[in-house]
């Protein structure tokens, strides 16, 4: 190979996998000089990692040993949490205070340690390199820098929210395009009167109560293309009246498809920035007192999980929508289906069926190809003493292999039971994607006095496309587990976390009981230089003392 043309040998370089051209820089000094500073090849083999759920221009504007840090970092992520590793737990990064309007002044009288209080929640954009935060009425994005420089995180965006009641939070966020994001933000409009943004509908029109409520959801994009060019635009909105009290909603999206779980019933909306053509259809899942504990799009379809096991899949094909009009749905009590959604697919997961409450879909979710996720069961047994019976969590993972051409070849499938031995109290909370087969999860407390530790690990038996179902219990749920954070010894409660592994990034919202305010810490967990280590080491300093200000 080293005598065939320079560029004909970066060509083959740039079609291996990433682990193979590691291996290849090792073998001699022509191919170390070829492969460690050629920008041509990493950004290839980058590309080929991001797909379409990573923002590509999180990359922008990377030197060669940058691009070449992001590729590896699900290789180093592995090597960092494999069996007997125990690495220095990460030293987290905060947001710096904001000087606009005047807030700095009250920032450092009232909340000394932090700027935001009233933030509601937080996503890290697959990529690892923005941030989106929401909090009372301001939308923001971070530039948090490239994976292994700890810059302070700078705002590159500052987005007054045109909401009802002042306290939205993000239902979904998305990867839309090379440089694209688009964001559903929701909110719970409590007074029976209309909000402002739609009080050109005629009030007579609606059955409104003492018990009515409006849902408000409100479809961002959001663009950061390479260059520094950034913008929010907001595309529509939609307001749903319900007429009794109103349980969690489960949203997702795909395309310009938004999909609702909101109780008993399954809400889609056609999402266009032109009013005359965004449309809805709704239809009761099974009966009222069935809760939609998850909802996610595959291949065509819209599926649903239940409380009690049961999944349904509705062909996006088919559906005969109805004309949003005014801009709100009624949706009273078992009331007739809006529009006309196909006959659902019927699939039964397991023969226990009542236990779908704790319902967790591998991330990012496969456009093709077999879907994973997981599912929460408590197991009696005896304590350490054997004394007395106690309910200990396990988990049972599932592999939903589905066919579009011929559902009823579909299969779901499971595959493994395991439980976490080390830390029963703890429970996965997030599963993320590495690289063949392999995957980690994020790990917290649930129980009064844990809740503010934070634990990751890393799964060590790579999920199969026809996996064989397993009855035994597996101990233990990966290779190792470590603490990533204790933030308070007070009563804390993680709200809200998001990883991105080619990055090694953490970002974890927490609410403090004591103070009932909200605080953002950033962990960055691969390995990172002593000046950049000094730089974080000095924003700790000035988050935990009497800080002085720092603009965005």
């Amino acid at each position: 190979m080293k005598k065939l043309p320079i560029e004909l040998q970066t060509d083959i370089v740039k079609e291996l996998p990433t682990r193979d051209i590691c291996r290849l820089q090792q073998t001699c000094k022509a191919f170390y000089y070829l492969i460690e500073g050629n920008s041509e090849v990493w950004r290839e083999c980058l590309r080929r990692q991001c797909g379409a759920d990573v923002l590509w221009s999180s990359f922008s504007g990377f030197t060669a040993s940058e691009l070449r840090r992001a590729c590896t970092g699900t290789l180093r992520f592995k090597h960092r949490y494999r069996r007997g590793n125990h690495p220095t737990p990460p030293i987290p990064r905060f947001l710096p205070y904001n000087c606009e309007n005047g807030d700095l002044e009250r920032q450092q009288s009232e909340n000394s340690n932090n700027p935001y209080p009233g933030m509601n929640s937080t996503f890290l954009v697959p990529g690892g390199r923005f941030l989106i935060t929401v909090e009372q009425k301001w939308l923001r994005v971070w530039d948090l820098g490239p994976p292994g420089v700890l810059h302070e995180p700078q705002g590159v965006i500052f987005y007054e929210l045109n909401c009802a009641n002042m306290d939205p939070w993000i239902a979904d966020a998305v990867v839309a395009g090379k440089n694209t994001v688009h964001l559903l933000i929701q909110e719970v409009h409590s007074p029976t009167t209309l909000p402002q943004s739609v009080t050109t509908i005629d009030h007579s029109e609606y059955d409104i109560d003492d018990q009515s409520r409006f849902l408000l959801f409100h479809r961002y994009e959001i663009h950061l293309r390479e260059g520094g060019q950034y913008s929010v635009q907001e595309l529509c909105r939609l307001c749903v009246l319900r007429h009794s009290p109103i349980a969690a909603i489960r949203a997702t999206q795909d395309g310009p498809i938004v999909v609702f779980g909101i109780e008993g019933r399954v809400l889609l909306w056609g999402a266009s920035d032109s009013p005359g053509k965004s449309w809805v259809a709704s239809t009761t899942t099974i009966s009222e007192d069935i809760i939609v504990k998850g909802v996610f799009c595959h291949q065509g379809y819209v599926f649903v999980v239940y409380s009690d096991g049961l999944m349904k899949g509705f062909d996006l094909a088919g559906i005969t929508p109805h004309p949003l009009g005014n801009g709100l749905v009624d949706l009273p009590d078992r009331a007739p289906d809006i529009g006309n959604i196909p006959p659902p697919l019927l699939f039964q997961p397991f023969p226990e069926s009542n236990w779908a409450s704790n319902f967790m879909l591998h991330e990012p979710v496969a456009k093709g190809g077999p879907l994973y996720y997981d599912i929460r069961h408590s197991l009696r047994e005896m304590d350490e003493d054997q004394q007395h019976l106690v309910s200990n969590p396990y988990y049972v993972r599932f592999c939903f292999s589905f066919h579009p051409e011929s559902p009823s070849a579909s299969s779901l499938l499971p595959t493994k039971k395991y439980k976490a031995t080390v830390r029963p109290y703890y429970s996965p909370r997030l599963r993320f994607e590495l690289d063949e087969g392999v995957g980690g999860y994020i790990l917290f407390g649930n129980r009064l006095g844990n809740q503010g530790n934070m634990y990751i690990s890393i799964n060590d038996n790579p999920d199969s496309d026809s996996p064989n179902p397993t009855g035994s219990i597996i101990e233990d749920l990966g290779y190792f587990a470590e603490m990533i954070a204790r933030p308070d010894p007070k009563p804390i409660q993680i709200l809200n976390i998001s990883i991105c592994p080619l990055s090694g990034r953490v970002v974890a919202l927490w609410g403090r009981e004591s103070r009932e305010d909200r605080f953002v810490k950033i962990f960055d967990l691969y390995d990172c230089s002593s000046t950049t280590y000094n730089v974080i080491h000095r924003l700790t300093l000035l988050a935990t003392q009497s800080p002085a200000p720092l603009c965005p």
